[in-house]
């Protein structure tokens, strides 16, 4: 293999595919980038058996050939290179990295060691705007649950549906005590109704490679999404990533949320979100709790918490308070986790009584958001 390319080519495609590897004893392999020349190019490839990552590299090919070299190695060195030519060749001893005066050999695994990707053929194809999808993604994804006891919580639910005359998907996340679902409109016709769960690690993945993927001639564009079997193929300018999906049923979560509120209040986010940051310093250890008190007849909504060790406090903000008066104690890192996600200036809150779920909107509605919040029952 002889391949040469720019330094800034190799570096940006190291940093798309090498977050996927990790320290493996059984499989040292796993920590390793898969180089193979390819239609005149280099293609860059990880995986970690879940989860698989390639880039293409722009170059030119003198020799065809492949060869797999620790991932973060390679990137730690490429980087420290001077903008320019860089010059890969392998040899006896392993691959040769040329730049320059500086000649450098990097000792791998021969490419028959790594595991074979796989070759998919799409059963279905979808289009979103990489924009909107790296916002959806960050608004939902940290909802989904972090223990396997429940293996279909632990992903992001995907429903593509049509709605009248607007292809859209949903998708949705809960670990129990929180909801965050967020709709999307889709490119084109839908096709075809789908639905899968993917695993929030490859959700956030996706959402990195539509961050700091660059490409000067075309730009960010569309993100395809096709389905095959039990896999979904992310396709993304030069990159594609591959991840298992997670087998199950997603809990038909619309059954729990309230379709009406006996108090309403909209707010400024950023003062709610300031408000609740301060009753977290004085919450309990352990149960995180802040109450929230709607007052109607005096236009307040109190943020407090009290603590024995720590002490109390309260922060009052005015406001118009439609329905009864109410109260409900909530988890402070949910509810701050809720905020963060919507970027309108104000929200919506709504709530039942002390023993039902708090809705979370952004205001006005047309970021077709939602978070919901279980209570702390006292």
């Amino acid at each position: 293999m002889n391949f040469a390319c720019t330094q800034e080519n190799l570096v940006q495609g190291l940093n798309m595919v090498s977050h996927v590897t990790g320290k493996n004893v059984n499989l040292p392999v796993l920590g390793n980038v898969l180089l193979k020349t390819e239609n005149g190019n280099l293609r860059l490839s990880t995986t970690n058996l879940e989860l698989a990552v390639s880039c293409v590299i722009r170059g030119k090919v003198q020799a065809e050939g492949e060869y797999s070299v620790p991932a973060k190695l390679l990137l730690d060195y490429v980087s420290l290179l001077p903008t320019g030519k860089i010059e890969l060749e392998l040899k006896e001893e392993g691959l040769e990295v040329r730049s320059n005066d500086q000649e450098t050999i990097i000792k791998g695994l021969a490419a028959s060691e790594f595991p074979l990707l796989p070759k998919l053929t799409k059963n279905t194809n979808f289009q979103l705007g990489a924009e909107e999808l790296k916002r959806a993604l960050n608004q939902v994804t940290f909802a989904s649950s972090s223990s396997e006891s429940r293996p279909e919580l632990t992903g992001v639910a995907c429903f593509f549906n049509q709605e009248g005359n607007e292809s859209v998907v949903i998708f949705a996340a809960t670990d129990s005590y929180r909801l965050a679902e967020k709709k999307l409109g889709i490119k084109g016709q839908a096709g075809s109704l789908y639905k899968a769960i993917v695993p929030a690690r490859s959700m956030l993945e996706i959402a990195r490679i539509t961050s700091s993927y660059k490409d000067d001639i075309s730009g960010p564009g569309d993100v395809s999404w096709g389905f095959s079997d039990n896999q979904l193929v992310i396709s993304y300018g030069n990159v594609e990533l591959v991840t298992r999906l997670i087998e199950g049923s997603f809990p038909p979560y619309n059954e729990i949320i309230p379709q009406s509120f006996k108090s309403e209040v909209i707010l400024p986010r950023v003062e709610l979100s300031k408000a609740v940051r301060a009753a977290s310093l004085f919450s309990r250890q352990g149960l995180f709790d802040i109450h929230i008190d709607l007052d109607p007849d005096q236009g307040t909504c109190t943020v407090a918490s009290a603590d024995q060790g720590t002490g109390k406090t309260k922060t009052i903000i005015k406001c118009d308070v439609q329905g009864i008066k109410n109260n409900v104690t909530l988890n402070f890192r949910y509810l701050n986790d809720g905020l963060s996600s919507i970027q309108t200036d104000t929200i919506k809150l709504a709530m039942i009584d002390e023993g039902s779920p708090v809705l979370i909107l952004p205001e006005p509605m047309e970021e077709k958001y939602r978070y919901l919040v279980m209570p702390i029952r006292q």
